[in-house]
């Protein structure tokens, strides 16, 4: 499965109302999902998508207008998880907007990261120096 942006979380991030989602200063957090999880752009919440490892809230957010290729990008630092139990099989970087629990909290952009297998050790994603975690045209 290709990365995407949530259709729900892609109306929230260009909206002008009290339900946006502010990449900047809301807390966004990073999530290790199985591969065995078929993530569905309409999603909503984060039910579902249960965690391997623990979530992580990315540090530093910001946003970047691209004006060669008309579309704004959301760049995120490194993340990392320590010491991810083996035997699991991470498919997916889910960044959500959390909001208290996993069913107030909203799915923002899926990255698949082609089948990572944890054995105990550290897991670390850096988003695309050019791209960043995602973008939406303009």
């Amino acid at each position: 499965m290709a990365s995407f942006t949530y259709n729900d979380a892609a109306s929230k991030l260009t909206a002008l109302d009290a339900s946006d989602i502010d990449w900047v200063n809301d807390t966004i957090k990073a999530r290790l999902v199985a591969s065995s999880v078929t993530p569905n752009k309409d999603d909503t919440s984060m039910t579902g998508y249960t965690a391997i490892g623990t979530d992580q809230t990315v540090g530093t957010t910001s946003i970047n207008k691209d004006t060669t290729n008309d579309r704004i990008q959301y760049r995120a630092a490194a993340s990392t998880w320590s010491a991810v139990a083996g035997g699991s099989t991470v498919g997916y970087v889910v960044y959500y907007r959390f909001i208290t629990d996993d069913a107030g909290s909203t799915p923002i952009f899926c990255i698949d990261v082609a089948d990572t297998a944890t054995n105990g050790g550290d897991l670390t994603y850096t988003p695309d120096a050019t791209n960043g975690v995602g973008y939406l045209q303009q």
